[in-house]
């Protein structure tokens, strides 16, 4: 008699890993340095793809409604987790649609102005917003995006007023800051980098809590000199989703695979080139309740800056 049929070894084709932000982005230079790891510890092709529009949320609408056999899986940051503040219908459940496998990175978020901007510091920058709401504008690659929160944060709780202008990618944002047309960006240090030592841009400050080892000179925001920012502090993250069902040995084998990733010492270096760090540790659970936790908070401080859903 015919024995039970063995189950197919996984990876059995390529993988694809759905990048839903633009190509060229922070999200997009990360999701690629991962993937080549990944592919070489796993011994499999791993396929990039950006998946662009709506937030982020095109992207991962993709990844929720694909067969949930560990081939199709989402690469995102932050925005994942504070869409469900931004929207009041979303294709998807953030969390019950999705296996939040691992977290992955993190990194600051750089405030920046042009080289030729008469702003020498974000107080300078934050005064000016002051003195003439709304006559400012600040770009980001979209609603929800790290350069985005990270201002509206700032904006709130100085008072300031400037308005938000959304591109479809940070590369688009930063040919207008280049040229004068809007005033800011904050951008992730993954891609400020290489404008702030082309000398392309000023950076003003950094959200880490603590001056960063890859701009030394460079103050924190709660160095900025503003009272109502003395304790702030942002990092953007990255998370590993997979679709919901996805054999619990797939989710495993990746789980084990991201971790292994985030030890390895050639890694390490090359995330640090992008003024990242590998996120503490967390097991499945661990990452499913931080997804959570960071839902709940961007909600609150949405909600505190007045962003409502639309």
């Amino acid at each position: 008699m015919a024995g039970a049929q063995a189950p197919s070894p996984y990876p059995d084709r390529p993988i694809r890993l759905l990048l839903p932000f633009s190509a060229g982005g922070p999200t997009d230079t990360l999701g690629r340095v991962f993937a080549e790891q990944i592919s070489k510890q796993m011994g499999a092709r791993v396929v990039v793809e950006n998946r662009t529009g709506a937030g982020s949320t095109i992207g991962a609408d993709a990844v929720a409604k694909a067969a949930p056999d560990g081939h199709t899986l989402l690469f995102t940051n932050l925005s994942h987790s504070i869409n469900p503040s931004l929207y009041q219908r979303m294709p998807y459940d953030t969390v019950t649609d999705f296996v939040p496998v691992s977290v992955l990175m993190e990194g600051p978020v750089v405030v920046l102005v042009g080289a030729d901007s008469p702003y020498r510091s974000l107080k300078d920058l934050i005064d000016a917003a002051r003195a003439r709401p709304d006559h400012y504008d600040y770009g980001s690659a979209g609603n929800g995006s790290a350069a985005h929160v990270s201002m509206v944060q700032i904006l709130a709780r100085t008072g300031a007023q400037m308005n938000h202008i959304v591109y479809r990618g940070v590369a688009n944002a930063m040919t207008d800051l280049l040229s004068g047309t809007i005033a800011s960006v904050n951008d992730t240090s993954t891609t400020a980098l290489g404008s702030i030592r082309g000398g392309l841009v000023r950076p003003l400050a950094v959200t880490s809590p603590t001056r960063v080892p890859f701009l030394p000179d460079l103050p924190t925001v709660r160095e900025s000199g503003i009272p109502e920012l003395a304790d702030f502090q942002m990092s953007t993250w990255n998370m590993l989703l997979a679709p919901a069902g996805t054999p619990q040995a797939i989710v495993d084998r990746l789980h084990r695979e991201v971790q292994a990733a985030m030890r390895d010492e050639a890694f390490i270096a090359k995330l640090a080139g992008f003024g990242n760090v590998p996120m503490p540790e967390a097991d499945l659970a661990g990452t499913r309740a931080f997804l959570i936790a960071e839902m709940e908070r961007w909600r609150d401080v949405m909600y505190q800056a007045g962003v409502r859903p639309e």
